[in-house]
């Protein structure tokens, strides 16, 4: 019997960044991989208050709706949603900032050397952030502060990795911008903001992370979670993590949820199977990450960027989902893990860890490999899937599977089993001679699927050779 490999460091790698890496623009990452924002939180309990909640944003079915549309002419009147700017190297202009009467002490903004400084007060040089010489802006750009607009406008810094956010933006006479709130988000952290500060968001959260995108959704795979907005006044007056800012015209009563609470579409939702792909992935998105409200606006209103490459019929399909579909979701049990700290969007890991130990018998002119797998206390008894790949640089990668091993293709790696998480014995190679594959690689790995696997580091290597 004749085995094929395939490169398997190769596939770790190629396969973390297309499932299971953070999202990524611009070279930078969108917030490391345990971050609260790119953890699913399908597995977390209802939150007790959740059919309160769903009764205080509408007492009868309330449609989703796509904040976003298809132009990306920002002169246009169907210009909707918030687009993003990436800026680098000479495209990077650093425009002057001017606060009038909004919230510099509650900002952050760069001094002269372009370092960051909060709050924005007294900072011995005009603030500044990074923005292309034109930067979109959402809703267009506005020159009249009279004609009121949330005029957010985002920039990814892809030289430091660092997201800038500004509200109420409006060109300054004179040059640079009028701005209300600015605020800067370093994309390798897990930093939150000042307890009680706000952001161009009234959550104190970024825009961008939570934003629908395009090109994401196309890819069928959306592995983060959405922001939405409801009416401020059903908003209670105050915020729960990982928030850090309230709005304080909704009063205190209990039924109504707080800024920053997290809602996610039901599993008993079934996302029907004549949806396009865009859709799938942002109703799955909404089932796996959640929806976070994030400011006072229109009901059930999802925000995303304005792009051609949405499709009419992912709009029209999404929107026919009710907000009687959804769920608030109970954040506690991550709250309560060792090492939690409300300063950090971090997400501690839980329970016991999981092992991955390999039995090798022979040499490798007559290799004998067997796994066993001991997945940790969070995931005993879900259902899931082992995993086993290999790589040698010379012929590429493999997957075993039930039926033997399989050339993977197009990143789709095919499962060794289906099995309820456990402990776990795996035969990987009986008698074989594998002494010319060199630089061979043998991993494996479990998961609730193959992007938790990668996501969560659920995998090991389990045989080299040079």
């Amino acid at each position: 019997m004749r085995l094929h490999f395939v490169p398997f460091a190769a596939i770790i790698l190629s396969l973390t960044w297309a499932y299971a890496a953070p999202p990524s623009i611009g070279g930078c990452q969108i917030f490391p991989a345990d971050h609260i924002f790119n953890t699913r939180i399908d597995s977390l309990p209802v939150h007790p208050d959740s059919a309160a909640y769903l009764q205080t944003i509408s007492s009868s079915a309330r449609k989703l709706h796509l904040d976003l549309g298809q132009s990306e002419n920002m002169t246009s009147s169907e210009y909707y949603g918030i687009p993003y700017n990436v800026v680098g190297g000479a495209a990077t202009t650093w425009q002057p900032l001017f606060y009038g009467d909004g919230y510099p002490d509650e900002s952050d903004c760069a001094k002269a050397d372009h370092s960051i400084v909060r709050p924005c007060v007294n900072i011995g040089s005009q603030p500044q952030m990074p923005m292309p010489a034109s930067p979109k802006v959402e809703g267009g750009v506005e020159t009249n502060p009279a004609n009121y607009g949330d005029h957010h406008i985002l920039v990814i810094d892809q030289d430091r990795c660092v997201l800038w956010e500004a509200y109420h933006s409006y060109p300054h006479t004179g040059g640079g911008w009028d701005v209300y709130s600015t605020a800067a988000f370093d994309l390798n952290s897990n930093a939150l903001r000042t307890a009680g500060w706000t952001s161009s968001d009234a959550a104190g959260f970024p825009i961008l992370p939570l934003l629908l995108r395009a090109d994401e959704a196309a890819s069928g795979e959306i592995n983060h979670a959405l922001r939405f907005t409801i009416q401020s006044s059903k908003i209670r007056a105050s915020y729960v993590w990982p928030a850090r800012h309230l709005t304080s015209n909704g009063g205190t009563s209990a039924s109504k949820p707080a800024m920053g609470q997290l809602f996610r579409l039901r599993a008993d939702y079934a996302i029907p199977a004549t949806f396009n792909t865009q859709a799938k992935a942002i109703l799955t998105a909404m089932k796996r990450y959640g929806m976070y409200i994030a400011d006072g606006g229109s009901d059930m209103y999802v925000t995303g960027e304005p792009s051609a490459k949405w499709l009419s019929d992912t709009i029209s399909q999404v929107q026919t989902v009710p907000h009687t579909a959804f769920e608030a979701v109970d954040m506690s049990p991550i709250m309560a893990r060792a090492g939690f700290s409300n300063n950090s969007a971090a997400v501690p890991s839980t329970g016991t860890p999981f092992s991955i130990v390999a039995v090798t018998i022979g040499s490798a002119a007559s290799l004998s490999l067997n796994a066993s797998i001991t997945v940790n206390s969070a995931d005993v008894g879900q259902a899931g899937s082992l995993f086993v790949v290999a790589y040698a640089p010379a012929l590429g990668i493999y997957a075993l599977t039930s039926q033997g091993w399989q050339a993977v293709a197009g990143g789709n790696v095919p499962v060794y089993a289906n099995v309820t998480l456990g402990s776990h014995a795996i035969p990987v190679l009986a008698d074989l001679n594998v002494s010319g594959l060199a630089g061979l690689n043998i991993f494996a790995g479990y998961g609730r699927s193959l992007s938790d696997m990668l996501a969560g580091g659920k995998y090991a290597l389990i045989y080299s050779q040079r």
